[in-house]
């Protein structure tokens, strides 16, 4: 077998480091982000973080979408949601029988799953693929925690939204939590595929690249 050679490991190299450079990940700004004006402002903290919008649209998302974009049909992931809710009473004194009406976490996440259907068929989202340097990691980050009430100040949710599991759960709703990010580049590839397969992704250039990602002097 021939050893690789300087100049494959160059090459090798090069790819690795344009990827890093040029990472794609999916995000939207979900129907309460949209309805309160923000999309403006959620854009606009992106790319001043140096990241670029490469595609993006104003839809109306299906039922049928909703499903395939969470693993609605994984048992396992629909009873962590159940699971996820029984937890968050846990330093509140409170039983999940006694507040939702049952504590079987199948059960529990099956109602959690409804209102997350329908939360996110309440309005209008906006799907993006933004692309740049760790793009994966800069957008979660700028988004801030899942759950707003414990996102910190400077975050997209930790200065738009406050909002708990408890109250949600007890409503019969989802959390309002304005955006959605990939949190890796395994989901960030399948959920660019589902929102825009087939549709064009952009490429071009920010006038600032050369002086953020480029040795330039």
């Amino acid at each position: 077998m021939a050893k690789n050679t300087t100049k494959d490991y160059d090459a090798e190299l090069n790819k690795t480091v344009f990827n890093i450079k040029h990472q794609r990940t999916f995000c939207m700004i979900k129907p309460d982000g949209v309805m309160r004006g923000l999309i403006g402002e959620i854009i606009r903290r992106i790319e001043k973080a140096g990241l670029k919008v490469v595609a993006m649209k104003m839809m109306l998302p299906t039922e049928d979408l909703i499903k395939k974009h969470y693993p609605t049909s994984d048992a396992a992931w629909v009873a962590r949601l159940g699971s996820k809710a029984k937890k968050g009473l846990a330093d509140l004194s409170l039983t999940a029988k006694d507040t939702y009406g049952t504590d079987d976490e199948k059960l529990l996440g099956e109602n959690v799953l409804k209102g997350l259907i329908q939360y996110m068929q309440s309005g209008p989202v906006v799907a993006m693929v933004v692309e740049g340097i760790q793009a994966i990691n800069m957008v979660r980050k700028l988004a801030g925690p899942t759950l707003p009430f414990m996102a910190e100040m400077g975050t997209i949710r930790g200065d738009f939204s406050v909002d708990s599991p408890v109250v949600a759960n007890v409503e019969g709703r989802s959390i309002h939590n304005l955006f959605h990010a990939s949190e890796n580049p395994v989901e960030a590839e399948n959920e660019i595929k589902l929102w825009f397969g087939g549709e064009i992704i952009c490429d071009y250039s920010l006038g600032s690249d050369d002086i953020m990602y480029c040795k330039h002097y």
